[in-house]
């Protein structure tokens, strides 16, 4: 297992503190403005147009009935929502990178992992590759979520450098999802 980022003795509580973590690499970065957390169930209103006002034949009446009295063929049930789903937790997390000992390592090296992470490894011709590997993100020391997939990695090409030409700080920002949905007997043991 390879180490980059914030992994030096820095003053820095562990709670102000990102840690992604994969089958080779483990970054740790400044949790950075602006990071956050959705979890998303997905419902739709399937009956809004279902309404005496909707049948044929039956639709021209109903709506000149309505556009000339204040009575209306649409009930509470059109309104009714339907769950459809949910989608697995999203996180878009600004990690913060800055050079205090080693820049190769506390801040190229950290984003030279993170895009590794978010990155195949495809055959040429013949099928049989690798799909990214999953990790594991964990938010402060108080929120863990295995089985994440990194779905974006972006960092800061003009950010100041060393005399050497590495990056002195950045930001790399990660767009993340759970690989599922979370059930609600899980969803608080995420909260460590």
């Amino acid at each position: 297992m390879e180490y980059y980022g914030a992994i030096s003795a820095d003053g820095v509580s562990p709670y102000l503190k990102a840690y992604i973590t994969s089958e080779d690499f483990t970054v740790v970065g400044y949790i950075g403005q602006g990071a956050s957390l959705q979890i998303a169930s997905m419902w739709t209103s399937p009956f809004e147009g279902d309404n005496a006002g909707s049948i044929a034949g039956v639709e021209t009446i109903a709506n000149a009935a309505q556009s000339t009295t204040t009575a209306t063929s649409v009930t509470r049930w059109n309104s009714l929502m339907v769950w459809q789903g949910s989608q697995p937790p999203s996180i878009s997390l600004p990690l913060d990178l800055m050079a205090i000992y080693n820049p190769a390592v506390e801040v190229d090296g950290a984003i030279k992992a993170l895009c590794a992470m978010v990155s195949p490894e495809l055959k040429d011709v013949e099928p049989g590759g690798r799909r990214p590997y999953v990790c594991a993100v964990n938010i402060g020391r108080r929120f863990l979520l295995a089985d994440v997939v990194i779905q974006d990695v972006s960092y800061l090409l003009d950010a100041p450098r060393t005399s050497d030409g590495y990056f002195a700080t950045n930001t790399v920002t990660l767009q993340l999802s759970g690989m599922a949905v979370q059930n609600r007997s899980e969803v608080t043991g995420l909260f460590i």
